[in-house]
């Protein structure tokens, strides 16, 4: 047998896949939120808590700050309570948790401490139509009130708890056409 190329077939042509086809959407205006928390064995159950019940109406409106904006906006009669309710769930569409390892300076002296940073990116995926809210002005409410003060009072044992707020982000996403995201988006037009 020989090792001489010249001699061997040429591998037939593969009809190519079509490439996806994607479409830019964006610029468009965006929010950053992290809170940071020290990580520790003992809160994760209390993270997982919280942070799942950002997807649930019912844990929401049990939230001491939900019910107290509640009481004091009832008399709003612009205020729709459930289309407020409804737009804390739907503006949060997920998360990312990573571990980030530093050192601080305290009263006794430079401190190492790892903690978890926890990520919120914000936008708003629907085309607004008069009369939806609007998911960019209810996201400061809902880290700052419905993740980082729960953490805050529910642990109650840190000294801070730290909530951070990126200025004037702009968020550009490359969607596939025809993508799982955009046919839902699309079905839930049609039935509004």
């Amino acid at each position: 047998m020989t090792n001489d190329r010249s001699s061997r077939q040429p591998r037939p042509i593969r009809s190519a896949k079509p490439k996806a086809v994607y479409r830019l959407e964006g610029p468009k205006p965006a929010r950053i939120y992290e809170v940071i928390i020290p990580k520790k064995l003992g809160y994760f159950g209390k993270i997982q808590e919280i942070l799942e019940d950002l997807f649930d109406a019912e844990a929401i409106v049990r939230i001491p700050f939900v019910r107290e904006s509640i009481a004091k906006r009832r008399n709003d009669k612009g205020f729709d309570e459930d289309a407020w309710i409804k737009s804390l769930c739907e503006a949060t569409r997920g998360y990312s948790i990573y571990e980030m390892d530093g050192r601080y300076l305290s009263a006794a002296g430079p401190i190492d401490e790892r903690v978890l940073v926890i990520r919120f990116i914000f936008h708003d995926p629907r085309n607004m139509s008069d009369g939806d809210p609007d998911f960019l002005s209810v996201s400061l409410e809902v880290v700052n009130y419905l993740v980082a003060h729960r953490f805050a009072t529910e642990l109650g044992v840190e000294e801070e708890i730290w909530f951070l707020e990126y200025s004037n982000p702009l968020l550009a996403i490359w969607r596939k056409n025809g993508s799982p995201a955009e046919n839902h988006r699309k079905r839930r037009e049609d039935r509004s």
